[in-house]
């Protein structure tokens, strides 16, 4: 992903006063945070919850290599709303978008809107509690991993018909394997 112009200059400069922004999408509701104190409003009318400090981000590299990688979040300063939807049912965040925006400062001011550096799957969590802080680390990975789907799954006819009884659309699938039709054809 790249940054808007007025964002990278900004980011490249000698001090770039940068805030991170996690958003959960938990079952249950969406939950906003970022790595200041106070709430924030960013100039799209979004509102933010402070944490503080954010512990750790790591795994937010790009794969070269065709593989997946998978990442923790880690989050310190977690507030009673998050901590409650996240010792919550697994089924409620498991498989879930966590998507991690950078939010760029012109000195005090909002410098644009966030811009989104990730999106990520939610995978485990674990919460530990030391000295009245609460810390919640997210296992995250890839949306394109896809762990639990077979290779080339969705355009068979038979994976169709196990979604989807009695639909025709991938019958002909096997037929068109191959060929090059021109189209428009006049």
């Amino acid at each position: 992903m790249s940054l808007p112009v007025e964002v990278a200059a900004l980011v490249g400069s000698r001090e770039a006063p940068c805030a991170f922004l996690v958003r959960f999408h938990f079952v249950s509701g969406i939950v906003r945070v970022w790595t200041g104190f106070g709430r924030l409003q960013t100039l799209d009318g979004q509102v933010w919850s402070g944490l503080g400090e954010l512990g750790t981000i790591d795994g937010l590299t790009t794969a070269f290599n065709g593989s997946a990688p998978a990442g923790r979040l880690t989050v310190s300063g977690v507030d009673a709303e998050l901590l409650s939807l996240a010792v919550g049912e697994t089924d409620d965040f498991v498989g879930q978008p966590v998507a991690i925006f950078l939010q760029a400062f012109n000195g005090r001011a909002l410098s644009g809107n966030p811009c989104a550096i990730a999106v990520r799957l939610m995978m485990s969590l674990e919460v530990s509690r030391t000295l009245g802080t609460r810390t919640l680390s997210i296992a995250h990975e890839t949306p394109y991993t896809g762990r639990n789907r077979p290779a080339g799954g969705f355009y068979s006819d038979r994976d169709q018909q196990k979604r989807f009884p009695g639909d025709t659309f991938c019958e002909r699938t096997p037929l068109l394997m191959f060929q090059s039709r021109r189209w428009p054809d006049y």
